[in-house]
């Protein structure tokens, strides 16, 4: 069954109206994106918060697209189909729940959680590269676009690995009847989204509905998660955590240096290429895949004793001057901060925390940003400096517990210039964490 065909695609997107239908030739694939279309390609219009993807159909038809679906007729290339729809996000589903169908050979994994998904991504795909043409998500590409780009990237691979994200009820069910997943692995259920999804147990039951619209997907959950641990499936489901009754346990045996050494079962020694040993919940999260997915323990650790390709700024070190920045800026939630605060008081550097806005945090928001004052205290840092609304609060319950030096900040390049004034070139770790919408890093461009 060829999804190029017409008859499949008016069967599988039910179009209200077909314009210039004469033309309709085979198409070679579907894209989302007038600037990277391929010609002969399907391009879909979708309206999103802010661009709406009809205002680019023209750009799309002028790149060589072969047809085009929409929720409504748009002036463009006479000799172009236009599939018109009643709803074209409803139109993408049915071709992805097309492809999965089409694809079924395919071994599919779902990761979720409220930290570490790309990391965990990363790691089972460097893992079992070797032995599988993987396809997974391109970075944290993790909503119904993220899905749909990857399924229609597939070409004969063994495993697809999608990374699934929610800001709302329901996401995490609607991207799981979309990739039906053979296995799925939550890594942690942590106070994130709060503002969309409001409690803790209702963060809990989104990430776990990856497992309830099939009993047959096997779940692999982080038992040393006090949330996780409760939970009660019917689904065949594997452990990670420290207790020896977990299917995969570990101990840690030290830190020294940049590196964090652990052992698995009590025979296998793994090191961690960073300070940062809450990574340890990605190794085990992947090794614990791998191996149900066929690799052998021995090989699996060969192969992640040599990963280093983490994702971009989590934990990432950088010297920029006569500084040392640790760049954990790509989001921030209170369990990461406080995670990450426990680490930069290890460093017997100077130090400087730049702290931004943590988001979604919802009606726990102040409470959540007060409290990281005093965690911020206590990692012995010379500087505290926050950016952003909700840090504002941070910054003033600093100054109610008599830390004298935090300052707040309006822009990226004050932060800058007020770290070049005042530091002096001398040797200072700055360490930056805040939400992905807050762009930390930017302040870093500015030194």
């Amino acid at each position: 069954m060829d999804i190029s065909n017409f008859k499949i695609i008016e069967k599988t997107i039910k179009p209200y109206k077909i314009y210039n239908l004469y033309y309709f030739k085979k198409i070679k694939g579907f894209s989302l994106d007038s600037r990277t279309i391929n010609r002969g390609e399907a391009y879909i219009a979708l309206a999103g918060k802010h661009k709406d993807g009809h205002d680019f159909i023209d750009s799309a038809a002028k790149k060589g697209a072969a047809m085009v679906i929409s929720a409504r007729y748009v002036k463009t290339n006479p000799k172009i189909p236009q599939f018109i729809v009643e709803d074209s996000y409803q139109a993408l589903r049915n071709i992805v729940l097309f492809l999965r169908k089409k694809y079924k050979k395919a071994t599919v994994v779902g990761i979720t959680g409220s930290l570490g998904k790309t990391t965990t991504k990363e790691m089972l795909s460097f893992i079992l590269k070797p032995d599988k043409k993987v396809l997974k998500s391109k970075a944290t590409e993790n909503n119904i676009l993220g899905v749909a780009k990857t399924f229609f990237s597939y070409n004969g691979h063994d495993l697809v690995i999608c990374e699934l994200g929610t800001n709302r009820k329901g996401e995490i069910k609607s991207l799981t009847e979309l990739i039906q997943p053979d296995l799925g692995i939550i890594t942690s259920i942590k106070p994130s989204h709060l503002e969309g999804l409001g409690s803790m147990e209702k963060i809990k039951e989104e990430k776990l509905s990856l497992f309830k619209q099939n009993r047959q997907t096997t779940a692999v959950l982080n038992a040393g998660d006090p949330f996780l641990s409760k939970a009660k499936l019917k689904n065949k489901t594997f452990w990670f955590g420290k207790n020896k009754k977990n299917n995969l346990y570990y101990r840690l045996l030290k830190r020294q240096g940049n590196k964090v050494y652990f052992k698995i079962l009590n025979k296998y020694e793994l090191v961690i290429p960073l300070r940062f040993e809450n990574f340890i919940d990605n190794y085990l999260a992947a090794i614990l895949t791998a191996g149900f997915l066929g690799v052998s323990y021995r090989e699996i650790i060969l192969r992640i004793n040599s990963f280093k390709h983490f994702p971009p700024m989590r934990m990432e070190k950088k010297i920029v001057g006569n500084y040392f920045i640790l760049n954990d800026a790509y989001n921030a939630n209170p369990h990461s901060f406080r995670q990450a605060l426990k680490v930069v008081k290890r460093f017997k550097m100077p130090k400087v925390v730049v702290a931004a806005d943590m988001l979604e945090l919802g009606a726990k928001s102040a409470y959540y940003h007060r409290n990281l004052a005093s965690q911020i205290a206590k990692t012995g840092c010379q500087y505290c400096l926050t950016y952003g609304t909700c840090a504002k609060i941070t910054n003033k319950q600093l100054k109610k517990i008599n830390y004298r030096n935090a300052f707040h900040f309006s822009s990226h390049k004050k932060i800058a210039f007020f770290l070049k004034k005042k530091l002096k070139n001398r040797n200072y770790l700055i360490f930056l964490k805040g939400s992905r919408k807050m762009q930390l890093e930017k302040a870093v461009k500015y030194l």
